[in-house]
């Protein structure tokens, strides 16, 4: 699929025109819809199928702007990315009717370069490099200086973007990179700032600030800014070493595969064998424990177009860890292009949700868990005694820590069947993963 929600080069445009033709398929057959059915519930297919229409506009209207870009209406396209200097480069090639490699000749680099910097969106470029391709494409490079408040997520020169760490989050870090052997640490405290900045400054320049993209109750709450970006850098250094050996390519178009992952989870290696199963479907699932101070159960977001999912495992329990792994897959599969690309960044998933795209990932993941037609007509869903329960559960082919941890959420009790839900399971079985 696309590794970001703009078509740029005719490789990204034929992507683009063959998943409208997949999505057209699906939606006018119903053949894959049906086949599914039966597998998993009508309501995780419904908000699958509405996902594909909302994908459709997108693609469509993305190619529109290509188009419109390469036949020389560019001026709308470039206004809507003029936040992303190395974009604006990208369009002003496309309505010059320049290849990469006509672009490459005028001036004097090799067509893999060019190729390079547009991947890059020209974010690893230097300013004088920058200057030279604007000025081969007619492109008025202005500077703006602005406050502080008002400062750009993004790096526009592929200058890392470095957060200021307060000092107290600094020590944070420095104790959990030498804890966790994330990198090797100076002894010298001007030293050891520098070296954080350095690790979580890339991640700030390609991805923008975490704090302000993550969604939640505290999604106004920056305090954490540091922690948080720390700890996605770490997930994201990661799952760049195992997508350096990972063969599959993620699908977003077909679900069908998370009815083999639900039942996954009555087996008693289920979690090891959901992070394989996902590997082979494209997805790369990343076990990082949190920072002391943070309160983040799990993350998604692309990385090089890969979607990529952090678990913290904050509370490490069996029913915990699959409706965490479920909530971020309908991030994945749901928002793919409505904000995979920027990130979840999600926190306290057992408390009530105010932002829709969080309600629709619950709903998804509760759903795909446990078939809502079902549990309405389940006597389980009411019992006092662990008994119906785990009946109900073995019904479904689920593991029962699954429906003793929905019944604890939906009577807002965890007191109850406090020794059902898999307490000190997990963490265990993926110390390794």
């Amino acid at each position: 699929m696309l590794d970001s929600p703009i078509i740029l080069n005719e490789r990204e445009a034929r992507k683009a025109r063959a998943a409208l033709t997949r999505i057209d398929k699906l939606l006018s057959s119903n053949t894959y819809f049906s086949a599914v059915l039966g597998r998993l519930p009508p309501e995780v297919l419904g908000m699958h199928e509405n996902a594909l229409r909302g994908a459709r506009k997108s693609f469509a209207a993305m190619l529109e702007g290509y188009e419109k870009a390469q036949s020389g209406e560019f001026a709308e396209f470039a206004e809507r990315w003029r936040s992303e200097p190395g974009v604006v480069l990208i369009i002003a090639r496309i309505a010059r009717g320049l290849s990469q490699a006509e672009l490459a000749n005028r001036l004097a680099m090799r067509e893999q370069q060019i190729q390079r910097y547009e991947s890059e969106r020209y974010r690893s470029i230097s300013l004088q490099n920058f200057k030279r391709v604007a000025a081969v494409l007619g492109v008025d490079l202005q500077a703006i200086v602005v406050s502080e408040q008002t400062k750009p997520l993004l790096s526009a020169f592929g200058i890392p973007h470095q957060p200021d760490v307060p000092d107290e989050q600094l020590k944070v870090i420095i104790e959990h990179a030498k804890k966790s052997n994330w990198f090797s640490v100076p002894a010298d405290s001007a030293e050891q700032r520098r070296v954080v900045l350095d690790y979580i400054g890339e991640s700030h320049t390609k991805f923008g600030s975490p704090g302000l993209l993550r969604t939640g109750l505290k999604s106004l709450d920056l305090k954490d800014d540091a922690l948080l970006a720390a700890w996605r850098a770490r997930v994201i250094q990661r799952a760049d070493v195992v997508g350096t050996e990972m063969q599959a390519t993620f699908d977003h178009l077909d679900i069908s595969w998370l009815a083999d992952l639900v039942r996954l989870s009555g087996l008693a290696d289920g979690p090891k064998q959901a992070l394989r199963l996902a590997q082979e479907k494209g997805i790369i699932v990343i076990i990082e424990p949190q920072l002391k101070g943070l309160r983040l159960d799990g993350a998604a977001f692309l990385s090089g177009g890969t979607p990529v999912i952090g678990l913290t495992l904050r509370n490490d329990r069996l029913d915990n860890f699959w409706y965490t792994l479920f909530h971020e897959l309908a991030h994945v599969y749901l928002h793919y292009l409505t904000g995979l690309a920027a990130g979840f960044f999600d926190e306290e998933l057992e408390d009530e949700k105010t932002d829709d795209l969080e309600l629709e990932a619950d709903q998804f993941a509760s759903s795909a868990l446990i078939p809502p037609e079902a549990w309405r007509l389940s006597p389980a869903r009411i019992s006092r005694s662990a008994g119906p329960i785990e009946g109900f559960a073995n019904q479904l082919g689920i593991h029962p820590a699954i429906v003793f941890g929905r019944i604890r959420r939906e009577r807002h009790n965890y007191s109850i069947f406090s020794d059902r839900v898999g307490f000190g399971v997990v963490k265990k079985q993926l110390s390794s993963a």
